[in-house]
């Protein structure tokens, strides 16, 4: 909700501060990044104290920070306070993947992993468009203020229905030899590394999109943000099909053939969205048929990612079930880099055409397909 929610009031959030488009997404790269560093300290403490306390610790920071956002009075200060909401936000996305390696084995997680894929996905999908149509009438303050009020009903869910799912607490799992430990045995296990960066450089190129799309609907195409909120919400609907689909196939198929044929697809979408905005750019197609272009095969990629991402976060995790806390940290928070980075460099490279969306995408695409092709297909289950 944190990311999802927020994206369609980046522009109005740069002419608010009178500041730049790479400025105000700068409110998502730091929400990332805070997430990345939050996740590691909160797998660790989770590892030492249980799952239960910590996540109501990280949702209890996640709300402070966002009203304080909701009250921001420059840039600096938002993505300083975005920073704090991620690394307190944190603990919910990497203690959720704990608790399903807790209570699951592997063939069973793989199941609750995309059903849970499947639920996150309905935020982004309804989120996108219902914040669209609110900055036609209202401050972009408003959405901070209602995410924190939905952090404290949260924190009320946890509280009431979640129960500690960690049977043997590890006292030493705070060591700061200890963690670091704990993740150079999983960084060492390329059965692990591998399929950690392939989720990481999909969600790069997931995030590729879901910075500057609201800027790309406003300054290529000359619509409002309402118009991005419901490509946003599109894109979800991709996501959630694939994270579906991954569901129904998992168990009936070979995940090998599954993860070889979906990372492909990622690779071929990704291409197609570099055609399209090569295409815009050029004036070769521009108003509906330029958005259809562009959006229907970063649909198919999104699609692809609900496909991939469910898998492969199981994988990685089931070689070191002893550490599952802090490996869940460790590949969540290569997560939210890799989302950061594509965030940022899509950002970056955007000059007013589509053209950076297609470079970024293409990259992450391109290291995801190599990454299963040459390391990981040979770990993967048959």
């Amino acid at each position: 909700m944190c990311t999802t929610l927020t994206l369609p009031a980046l522009p109005a959030i740069a002419q608010g501060f009178a500041t730049t488009p790479d400025m105000a997404q700068l409110t998502i790269s730091l929400f990332l990044i805070g997430v990345a560093c939050g996740q590691i300290i909160s797998g660790a403490l989770s590892d030492r104290f249980g799952r239960r306390p910590i996540l109501l610790g990280g949702i209890g920071l996640s709300v402070m920070a966002g009203f304080g956002c909701t009250f921001s009075q420059s840039i600096e200060t938002l993505i300083a306070l975005r920073f704090l909401q991620g690394f307190g936000g944190a603990a919910s996305m990497v203690l959720g993947r704990a608790i399903v390696r807790d209570r699951f084995d592997r063939d069973h997680a793989l199941k609750a992993m995309s059903a849970i894929s499947a639920i996150i996905s309905i935020v982004p999908m309804a989120g996108p468009p219902i914040t669209g149509m609110m900055m036609q009438w209202m401050s972009w303050r408003v959405i901070y203020g209602a995410l924190s009020l939905i952090g404290l009903v949260l924190g009320f869910l946890v509280w009431m229905l979640i129960a500690e799912s960690l049977k043997k607490p590890d006292p030493t799992a705070t060591d700061p030899r200890r963690i670091a430990g704990n993740c150079w045995d999983m960084l060492k296990r390329p059965e692990s590394v591998g399929f950690m960066l392939v989720g990481a450089c999909t969600y790069g190129g997931l995030f590729s999109f879901l910075a500057i799309i609201s800027f790309i609907t406003i300054d290529t195409f000359h619509l409002s943000s309402t118009t991005a909120g419901w490509l946003l919400g599109a894109s979800s609907v991709a996501s959630w099909l694939g994270a579906l689909l991954n569901n129904r196939i998992t168990g009936r198929f070979p995940v090998k053939r599954i993860l070889r044929i979906s990372t492909a697809c990622t690779l071929l979408s990704a291409l197609l969205v570099l055609t399209a905005a090569y295409a815009v750019t050029q004036g070769l197609i521009s108003g509906t048929a330029g958005i259809v272009a562009i959006m229907v095969p970063v649909a198919a990629y999104t699609f692809t990612f609900g496909v991939t991402h469910p898998t492969t976060i199981v994988l990685y995790l089931h070689p070191v079930p002893h550490i599952a806390g802090t490996a869940s940290a460790l590949g969540a928070s290569v997560q939210m880099v890799a989302g950061a980075t594509f965030a940022w460099l899509s950002a970056y490279l955007y000059s007013g055409t589509p053209m950076a969306l297609g470079y970024c995408m293409v990259i992450a695409g391109g290291l995801a397909f190599l990454i299963f092709t040459f390391v990981s297909a040979k770990y993967t289950p048959g």
